[in-house]
């Protein structure tokens, strides 16, 4: 395993936090949100006790539903951290604390681990695989909101 260069390291934690920003938006028709992803990506987000996503289509209408369900989301991700690179696949971690509003009123706030695996694909970066992970104990509210994908 070699080190990750520092442009691949810069491009990947934008690419990190380019995904925080597209989330915020709560856009209807998130192709914005898609597009950082490949065709063959997969997002677990079962060790915060949210599905495990492993078609396109499954991606798409669990933020279909996140961007039906919340009126506001605010993430704030830092320390960021390369973890692998071997010339062709980068991984990165990073520690995020996520807030949000249902349109029920219901509220969420988070703190956790993104670990993205990113490829380069047509000269851009993207997201191949995204797990997400406690980095302290998560509330109810999270299930309440977003369960049951």
């Amino acid at each position: 395993m070699s080190i990750m260069p520092p442009d691949v390291r810069q491009a990947v934690a934008d690419l990190m936090t380019e995904y925080c920003y597209r989330v915020d938006r709560l856009e209807d028709g998130n192709a914005e949100l898609l597009a950082l992803f490949t065709s063959d990506a997969v997002c677990d987000f079962s060790p915060i006790g949210l599905p495990e996503m492993t078609t396109r289509e499954a991606i798409k209408g669990f933020y279909d539903s996140v961007f039906e369900d919340m009126t506001h989301h605010f993430h704030m991700i830092a320390n960021h951290r390369p973890e692998s690179w071997d010339g062709t696949v980068a991984v990165m971690t990073a520690y995020v604390m996520g807030l949000g509003r249902s349109s029920d009123g219901n509220t969420v706030d988070v703190k956790v681990r993104y670990r993205m695996e990113c490829v380069e694909e047509g000269g851009r970066w993207k997201i191949r695989r995204y797990t997400i992970s406690p980095g302290m104990p998560l509330p109810g509210s999270l299930g309440e909101i977003h369960g049951e994908r």
